[in-house]
């Protein structure tokens, strides 16, 4: 089974020594195989691109996140919009000092239970402006798996439009040499039978 897939691939990249094979043919045989071997390197090293670009970026969103206390100073008022499961979307302001004594304040989401007072964990960015808890390890690899499948599915479909359109081209162009040929050789022919 192996030896017939491998003929098989042989004579789709044109490598099978076919005397019937025209200059034409030779041409896109080659341009396959430059399409293919290109895809083979473009592979490995845009997955390695993609990856490391997401992963950095994940890296550098989450270099200067960090924890702090933060004290409601405002009951929680909900914002008219619901989240998943129907319930409110309430934020409250709240205050909180950074590690150098500066005191921030911002407006929060909380839950139902809140009060003016009451103490919450909150991340914040490196600027205290509070942020989404840092993406973890696991949720870093699965972005990055994403933007490499969604970059090598890209690709993969612009190869294969590639060589669909040279096929295209080529056929258009070997149908009208052969037309061109039997115009020629017909009445030479028709005269013979």
């Amino acid at each position: 089974m192996n030896t017939r897939i491998s003929a098989r691939l042989i004579r789709f990249l044109g490598l099978d020594r076919n005397p019937l094979r025209r200059t034409a043919d030779h041409v896109e045989s080659a341009i396959l195989i430059t399409l293919l071997v290109l895809f083979s390197v473009i592979i490995p090293l845009g997955t390695y691109l993609a990856t490391r670009s997401a992963y950095d970026t994940a890296q550098a969103e989450n270099a200067g996140k960090h924890r702090v206390t933060a004290t409601l100073y405002e009951r929680p008022s909900s914002t008219g919009a619901t989240r998943l499961g129907g319930m409110a979307d309430l934020r409250a302001g709240a205050r909180w000092r950074s590690p150098d004594g500066a005191v921030h304040q911002a407006v929060i989401p909380v839950n139902g239970g809140a009060t003016p007072g009451t103490q919450v964990r909150l991340w914040v960015n490196g600027d205290n402006r509070p942020s989404r808890e840092p993406a973890s390890t696991p949720e870093i690899i699965m972005a990055t798996a994403i933007v490499s499948l969604a970059a090598l599915s890209g690709l993969a479909a612009v190869l294969a439009m590639l060589v669909g359109l040279l096929r295209a081209v080529m056929r258009r162009r070997n149908r009208r040499r052969w037309e061109e040929a039997w115009t020629n050789v017909e009445p030479r022919w028709a005269r013979r039978y």
